[in-house]
């Protein structure tokens, strides 16, 4: 059996995100239960407002062709999901439509169906983006994605981690850990 591959990556370019850091604590879990982790920056997808009349005039975007290809070469998801006014952002929508197209320019769910994804979200609120990564479930479930049912919610960002980028929370660290294999696990049955 092939050890799963995970594709890792923040909806946000901040630096210094919150989101992002989260992320990279999960990468660094999964990195210790497989050799198969790609972190990625959407800094480095920069990709137009996904709009049919651009789609039909200058096809896919070299971007989104290249974020599809990772798409398909990984099993599981793990995707940090930042909150704007209780929803998604706007740049974390847009990529996942565009990777929701085809390079003929029509639906193609099938990079995103039976793929297992890990949903995180960090907000310097009491909720930790938990209203955001709930519209990011429902988004991937719709679209075919097999949602991990647990989530890695982190609250009060602002003292949440430590000055070595780790959670301080000892408690919410260890849940990480232990979210983090399980969601290893599933996605290692699934793609068994």
């Amino acid at each position: 059996m092939s050890m799963p591959r995970y594709l890792t990556f923040s909806g946000s370019r901040r630096e210094g995100s919150f989101n992002t850091a989260v992320v990279n604590i999960v990468s660094g879990e999964l990195s210790k239960l497989t050799t198969h982790v790609t972190e990625l920056s959407l800094n480095d997808f920069e990709l137009p407002l996904y709009e049919q009349t651009i789609e039909n005039h200058h096809g896919l975007p070299d971007k989104a062709a290249d974020l599809r290809d990772l798409f398909k070469h990984h099993d599981g998801l793990v995707i940090g999901c930042p909150e704007y006014n209780g929803f998604l952002p706007p740049l974390l929508l847009n990529t996942l439509t565009w990777i929701s197209r085809s390079p003929a320019g029509q639906p193609d769910l099938s990079l995103f169906q039976g793929k297992c994804v890990l949903v995180i979200s960090c907000s310097p609120g009491s909720l930790g983006g938990i209203r955001a990564a709930a519209h990011l479930k429902s988004f991937l479930s719709g679209v075919g994605s097999v949602i991990f049912p647990d989530m890695v919610i982190v609250a009060n960002a602002f003292s949440a981690f430590k000055e070595d980028g780790n959670l301080a929370d000892e408690n919410l660290y260890r849940k990480l850990i232990t979210t983090t294999r399980q969601f290893h696990q599933l996605t290692s049955s699934i793609n068994a």
